[in-house]
C-alpha cells in the first residue's frame, strides 16, 4: 500500500493542477482513468463518470466512481485535486510539483527555522506543492478504493462506497458544488443510506495530538456600496461623501462580536473587510460618488438572512449618524462662515438589499428591466468567464449597472452578497444523523490509539471545505439569499435542494501536514502511509455495520 500510494503521490503532484484554472482538468483525467480501468468498472462502466461542469470557464470535471454493496450503508469517499500556485517556491518553483531529493535538496539552502530543519533532516516528511493539501489524501482515498473495488468484483463488498475528487476547492468550489447533484442521484438511484463523508483534508498537530474535525465554518461574503451626493471640495457642505457611511459601517462590522458565533468552547472569528474603496477612478476636486467594499462573515448557526438583517439595521443607523453629524459640522461652519446660509443639511436614510431594489424596479418596467438585466448579465458574465474579473469584483460591476439604470439620486446604501458561499455543517445536528460526527470521532480516537497517534477533536474545521455542501443543518430561505446574490445564476449557483436531501454528515480526516500553501508544505509519511490508510479502513468498516 505504501509503494501504490506514494506512486499516486507523486503523479498526482508532477500535474500542476492550480486552482480556478485549466490546468485541473488533466488531474480530473488521470484520477477518471485510473478508476475507469479498475476491472469491477470495466464490468460496471454505468457506475464510473467524468462529470463536465456545467458552463465551467475552464471546461473542468468532475471524476467520481460507485461500488454497490451488500448493505445500502453508504460512506463518501471525497477530496480535491486543486492546489494553490507555487510562487513562494522563489527560485525552487520549478521544482515544487516534483516529490523527491532534488527538491528538497533546494529547499534545505532556504532559510528554514529550527522546527522546519529538523523536520528536513528528520527524512520523515515528504515535501512539495500539494503533497499535504490534499493529495496525500486522495492517494490514500484512491488506493483504498483500489481496493474495496476488488472485493466489490467478487461480491463481499459488505457496504456501499462512492468517490468523487474535485476541482476549484482553493477558489469557488465548483466541483462540489456540482457533486452534489451527482450524489442525490445516487442516492435517488440506489436507495442509499449515507453514513458519512471522509474529507481527507490534512490534519494538524496540536500537543501532540492529531485534530479530527466533525464540522466545517460556513462563509459569507456581504457587499456593501454606497452613493452619496457629489460636490466640489470647495463646497463641500452641497454633498455627501460616500466614504464617511463607508467606513462607518466598516467600524461597526470590521471585528465585531455582534457577528461571532460560538459552539461549546469554540467562536468564529469576527468578521473581516477584505476590500473597501472608492469608485473613482480618474481624479479630479469632487467627492466621490459611490464607494464600495465587501468582508467575509465566519458562522456555525447564523444564516444568511440573519446577517443581512443585522448589515441592514447597522446601515441604517450609521446613515443616520453620518447626516446628522454632517449637519453638526455645518452648523459649526455657518458660525464662522457669512456665505453658509442653509437652515440645514438633511438626506432621508435609504438602505436597499438587492433584492429590494430589483423588485422596485420590476415594478416599475418589469419588461424594460428584464432586457436590461439580461445585457448586463450577460456582460458581466463575458468579462468573468475570460478571466478579467473575479466573482467579488464582477458582484460590484453588476450592482453598479443596476444602481445606474435605477437613476436614484438621493444618497442610498445597497447590501447583496458576494460567491463564494460555504454553508456551516456540523455532523451532530444534521436531522435524523444525530451524533454522528462524534460517533466516528470516537471510533477513530480508539483506532488510531493502536498506531500510536492521540487524538483530539475540533467542532467546526476553520479553514473552510467542501464539507459544507454535504448537508443542511441549518437550512434557510434560499430563495432570499439568491435573491440578494447579483452573481446567481449561470454564473453561480447551489443546489441547496439536494444538499438538503442528501444530509451526508461530513468529519476531515485525512493526513498529518504542516503549513500548507506555504513553501515549506510537507506531509507525514507515518500519517500518510500506516496510519490514515488504516484507521480509515476500520472507519468504513464500522459505518458499514451501524
Amino acid at each position: 500500500m505504501k509503494e501504490k500510494i506514494m506512486k499516486l503521490l507523486t503523479d498526482l503532484v508532477a500535474i500542476d493542477s492550480i486552482s480556478d484554472s485549466a490546468k485541473e482538468v488533466a488531474a480530473a483525467e488521470y484520477i477518471y482513468h485510473f478508476l475507469s480501468e479498475l476491472p469491477y468498472f470495466k464490468a460496471h462502466p454505468e457506475d464510473v463518470g467524468l462529470l463536465e461542469i456545467e458552463g465551467d470557464a475552464h471546461g473542468r470535471k468532475v471524476p467520481y466512481a460507485f461500488l454497490n454493496g451488500e448493505k445500502r450503508n453508504t460512506v463518501v469517499m471525497m477530496g480535491h485535486f486543486d492546489v494553490v500556485n507555487a510562487e513562494v517556491y522563489g527560485e525552487a518553483e520549478a521544482l515544487a510539483f516534483t516529490l523527491g531529493e532534488e527538491l528538497e535538496k533546494a529547499l534545505s539552502k532556504k532559510a528554514l527555522n529550527e522546527a522546519q530543519r529538523a523536520d528536513m533532516e528528520s527524512g520523515e516528511w515528504i515535501w512539495g506543492r500539494g503533497a499535504a493539501d490534499m493529495k496525500g489524501g486522495v492517494a490514500i482515498h484512491l488506493v483504498l478504493f483500489e481496493k474495496y473495488a476488488a472485493q466489490a468484483m467478487e461480491g463481499k463488498l459488505p457496504g456501499c462506497l462512492f468517490f468523487m475528487a474535485v476541482p476549484d476547492e482553493e477558489s469557488y468550489s465548483a466541483g462540489m458544488r456540482a457533486g452534489a447533484q451527482v450524489l442525490r442521484e445516487y442516492k435517488r438511484k440506489y436507495n442509499l443510506d449515507y453514513k458519512l463523508l471522509i474529507d481527507p483534508e490534512p490534519t494538524n498537530l496540536s500537543e501532540g495530538k492529531q485534530i479530527m474535525s466533525i464540522g466545517s465554518v460556513g462563509k459569507s461574503m456581504p457587499v456593501v456600496m454606497v452613493q452619496g451626493v457629489t460636490a466640489h471640495v470647495g463646497h463641500c457642505f452641497n454633498g455627501i461623501s460616500p466614504l464617511g457611511m463607508l467606513s462607518g459601517i466598516y467600524l461597526r462590522t470590521n471585528g465585531s462580536l455582534e457577528f461571532s458565533d460560538s459552539y461549546e468552547d469554540e467562536a468564529t472569528m469576527p468578521p473581516t473587510w477584505t476590500n473597501m474603496r472608492d469608485m473613482k477612478y480618474i481624479y479630479d476636486v469632487s467627492i466621490p460618488y459611490r464607494a464600495s467594499g465587501y468582508f467575509t462573515v465566519l458562522s456555525f448557526s447564523t444564516t444568511p438572512d440573519q446577517i443581512m438583517a443585522k448589515l441592514k439595521r447597522i446601515s441604517e443607523e450609521v446613515f443616520g449618524e453620518m447626516v446628522t453629524k454632517l449637519n453638526d459640522t455645518y452648523q459649526e461652519f455657518k458660525k464662522i462662515n457669512k456665505f453658509e446660509t442653509r437652515e440645514k443639511i438633511h438626506y432621508d436614510t435609504l438602505v436597499l438589499t438587492f433584492a429590494e431594489l430589483i423588485e422596485r424596479l420590476k415594478k416599475e418596467d418589469a419588461a424594460g428591466f428584464a432586457a436590461f438585466y439580461e445585457k448586463a448579465y450577460a456582460e458581466v458574465a463575458e468579462k468573468t468567464g475570460s478571466g478579467e474579473l473575479n466573482y467579488p469584483t464582477a458582484t460590484l460591476v453588476l450592482m453598479e449597472k443596476v444602481l445606474n439604470y435605477a437613476d436614484i439620486k438621493q444618497p442610498l446604501i445597497l447590501l447583496g452578497f458576494a460567491p463564494p458561499y460555504y454553508p456551516a455543517i456540523h455532523s451532530d445536528l444534521i436531522a435524523g444523523k444525530e451524533n454522528a460526527g462524534t460517533d466516528a470521532y470516537q471510533f477513530v480516537k480508539k483506532a488510531a490509539a493502536a498506531y500510536g497517534q492521540d487524538m483530539s477533536y475540533e467542532n467546526y474545521f476553520m479553514g473552510i471545505s467542501d464539507a459544507s455542501y454535504s448537508a443542511m443543518d441549518h437550512p434557510f430561505d434560499y430563495k432570499a439569499f439568491s435573491a440578494n446574490a447579483p452573481m446567481w445564476g449561470d454564473l453561480y449557483s447551489l443546489d441547496f435542494e439536494a444538499i438538503e436531501e442528501n444530509a451526508i454528515p461530513a468529519v476531515i480526516y485525512g493526513p498529518i501536514g504542516k503549513e500548507y500553501h506555504q513553501w515549506t508544505e510537507r506531509v507525514n509519511k507515518k500519517s500518510l502511509f500506516e496510519v490514515v490508510p488504516a484507521v480509515t479502513q476500520q472507519l468504513i468498516a464500522h459505518l458499514w455495520e451501524k
